[in-house]
């Protein structure tokens, strides 16, 4: 009995040496590594999705390192993205887990005009969250009614910007991040000129968004809100191709039939902005919707030269001289 003790007692010390050592080996990785935790995972889990990264091996021995340390210092592992690296040690792991130091941000880049599709589609690829309730969370009653927005959709009030989230971040706080950031920009650059001129935000979004799908040149900008502008006070309809794949969700070649598409964005058959905005739009274009440029153009046209630019037109004759314009210059490119 006496040598079997001595042999358990001489094995648990062994044990404890090799747990020990273990801990202060250093990760066999080349570069980054990334580890997802799941939420209220057990010790065993824990180990074995680090174990697929080929940390924290052999599983015996951390298995019940982790369990202990937990007991012992009273903590809880940390759910989310671990980025890990050559330098760190085993022991480096344990504490990261259960800290939340080495978490992994992610940076995530919304370009502007995007629709609220696409931000859905990016946080889906970047971050791992299910873009249809990512949609389903953004216009729920609750969100626009937290930010006072009274359209059904959020669209057009996000803020496009580049941000960092964590890995599997919940969608709702994504979400509130977006528009707050758009709420502070908002208020601190447009709201008193909106203020000043009489318009709503929802007024100016709707204008800006439909800008900003129309050029990619900024110089252009106010000249292109300037013609919208001068169609509304005059009456007539915007005839915005934008509008029209918007409500084709985002086709990108318009035959001739489908101006004819029945829908509250088609400003070929509807009078007036189109019911809220088709895209989240930067600031100059939000600038260019706030102080359009006073001119006399009610057309405009692309030059088709691949500049992106525009020739404008007082009246439909100068217009259709510009088409043909366009339509050489496409020819020959």
């Amino acid at each position: 009995m006496k040598k079997f003790i001595f042999v358990i007692i001489i094995l648990i010390m062994c044990a404890g040496g090799y747990a020990a050592y273990s801990l202060w080996d250093k990760i066999p990785a080349e570069g980054d590594v990334l580890v997802s935790i799941q939420k209220n995972s057990s010790s065993g889990q824990i180990v074995k999705d680090l174990n697929k990264k080929g940390l924290f091996e052999p599983d015996w021995v951390f298995k019940p390192v982790v369990k202990l340390y937990s007991i012992f210092f009273h903590q809880k592992v940390h759910a989310g993205v671990y980025k890990f690296n050559k330098n760190n040690r085993n022991y480096d792991i344990l504490k990261s887990i259960f800290s939340g130091k080495q978490l992994a941000l992610i940076k995530v880049t919304f370009p502007e005009g995007i629709t609220i599709r696409e931000f859905a589609s990016i946080c889906s690829r970047k971050l791992g969250i299910d873009s249809a309730s990512f949609i389903k969370i953004a216009n729920s009653d609750s969100i626009r009614s937290e930010y006072g927005i009274k359209f059904k959709s959020v669209e057009g009030y996000f803020y496009p910007a580049t941000y960092n989230f964590f890995w599997k971040s919940k969608a709702g706080d994504i979400i509130k991040t977006l528009l707050d950031k758009s709420e502070q920009i908002w208020k601190e650059k447009f709201a008193e000129k909106a203020d000043e001129i009489g318009k709503s935000r929802h007024y100016i979004l709707s204008l800006a968004s439909i800008v900003e799908a129309e050029t990619p040149s900024i110089a252009e900008r106010k000249r292109v809100a300037g013609v919208y502008l001068n169609r509304l006070k005059a009456g007539r309809r915007l005839e915005a191709d934008p509008t029209v794949q918007y409500a084709l969700n985002d086709k990108k070649r318009l035959s001739r039939s489908d101006l004819d598409v029945d829908s509250p964005y088609n400003t070929y058959r509807m009078t007036g902005l189109p019911p809220g905005p088709i895209n989240a739009p930067s600031l100059p274009s939000i600038e260019a919707a706030l102080q359009p440029e006073k001119h006399d153009f009610f057309y405009f046209v692309a030059i088709g030269d691949g500049s992106g630019k525009h020739n404008f037109a007082k009246n439909f004759n100068q217009h259709e001289k510009n088409r043909v314009v366009y339509k050489r210059n496409r020819k020959n490119s």
